[in-house]
């Protein structure tokens, strides 16, 4: 019996929580630890603070809720006395709160209340305009989210100034059984507390409880995103400001989606036009799921088709891609060719237990030596106006590739 099959009539027979639960974080019992007299509000779970357009002015919280209730987040800037209280929005028991005239650079507590019970203070720290560090990490989809956690909370422990998070793809098995973004949310407790998170879509988050193609409700719930402004195809890709880099965060996921969307192709050319013309930092980085090259054939393959000359045309300096688990690093390639200018292509490597094995190649510059025993890994990104450092590492301290490029 596959593990897809033997997953497929646990979900259908209601037996998700069948597999090991991961013991509760101590970064709950830290949440559930008010002041000032409140009683715990242990009905908040899951607190994440998600990405927005700017986030040197605005910050927008979720979390999940045990029940439906009234809250309010109470929130004021570390050295002033006034505090604001901004009301939350709550649909099938997922809450989000957008917090905005913030100012950047700062230093921010906030905290959720309901009637007596709160939550603690919680840091919240605006972006500036110049350098930051980011972890980047790809495919976290686990049979036993264990090893989810373990990726997330060595590299926190290990870079525990870093400011902006994200997921390249696949953050979990099977985008529409609950179970699995709670014990997704539960493994990434500590990495995320504090911090900003932007994340892709897989296409695992593309995935019905049958395991046929769906639309992604699961992921679109858990995430709210900046607004992309095309029609239905809200939270699918977006961009945003972080430091000195502009993000454009793309969806590859046409062969699951077409069904639903046949337009989303031409849609993200528009936006990607126009958002690249309007970038005004000095990088600018991409990040999607599935990679541009075909290891069986040793080709460029169908997403490059729809994307390399694009990307060349609007000078991006980055991309990151997933999908493969496994870490290659291959330069700069320009006009499908590998090339001393144009974009640099960087495919991460795993952050979960799903391990494949994709075979050796020339585009690549960099690739871990033993491929059937490749860890799980993870990517720092130091980012300034004028370089942008890179280094590649797997858990146990081994490291895959590290290198800087420069604008200058």
């Amino acid at each position: 019996m596959s593990r897809r099959f033997f997953l497929k009539i646990l979900i259908a027979l209601g037996l998700g929580s069948y597999f090991p639960k991961l013991a509760e974080a101590s970064r709950l019992d830290e949440l559930h630890t008010p002041q000032d007299g409140y009683e715990p509000l242990t009905t908040v779970k899951f607190l994440r603070q998600v990405v927005t357009k700017d986030s040197r002015v605005s910050r927008m919280l979720m979390w999940q809720s045990e029940s439906a209730e009234k809250f309010l987040v109470e929130w004021r800037l570390v050295g002033e006395e006034s505090a604001h209280f901004s009301e939350v929005t709550q649909q099938d028991l997922i809450c989000s709160c957008m917090l905005d005239n913030l100012k950047p650079a700062s230093l921010y507590k906030f905290r959720i209340i309901s009637e007596e019970r709160a939550t603690s203070w919680q840091d919240l720290i605006t972006a500036g305009d110049g350098e930051f560090q980011m972890l980047i990490f790809a495919d976290s989809q686990c049979e036993h989210y264990e090893i989810w956690q373990r990726t997330a909370n060595t590299a926190h422990e290990k870079f525990p100034d870093a400011e902006l998070i994200t997921v390249v793809g696949d953050l979990v098995d099977n985008g529409e059984a609950d179970y699995q973004w709670r014990a997704w949310h539960l493994a990434a407790t500590k990495l995320l507390a504090g911090k900003i998170f932007a994340p892709v879509m897989g296409n695992h988050e593309c995935y019905g409880v049958d395991w046929f193609n769906a639309l992604p409700t699961g992921y679109l719930n858990q995430f709210a995103l900046p607004d992309n402004g095309a029609k239905n195809l809200g939270g699918y890709f977006y961009s945003f400001d972080y430091g000195a880099a502009h993000f454009m965060i793309l969806n590859t996921q046409f062969a699951e989606l077409d069904k639903f969307h046949p337009n989303m192709q031409s849609a993200q050319e528009y936006f990607l036009r126009r958002d690249a013309a309007n970038a005004n930092r000095p990088w600018k980085i991409v990040l999607m799921h599935k990679d541009i090259y075909d290891y069986a054939q040793d080709t460029f393959n169908d997403i490059a088709d729809r994307f390399l000359e694009l990307f060349d045309e609007l000078e991006i300096d980055l991309v990151f891609t997933g999908h493969l688990h496994t870490y290659r690093n291959r330069g700069k390639i320009f006009a499908r060719k590998k090339s001393d200018r144009g974009t640099t292509y960087i495919l991460c490597g795993r952050a979960g237990d799903q391990k494949y094995v994709e075979p050796h190649s020339t585009i690549d510059d960099v690739t871990f030596p033993d491929l059937r025993n490749e860890p799980e890994s993870f990517i720092v990104l130091n980012v300034t106006a004028s370089e942008i450092n890179l280094t590649a590492q797997t858990v146990d301290g081994k490291i895959l590739d590290t290198f800087t490029i420069s604008n200058s």
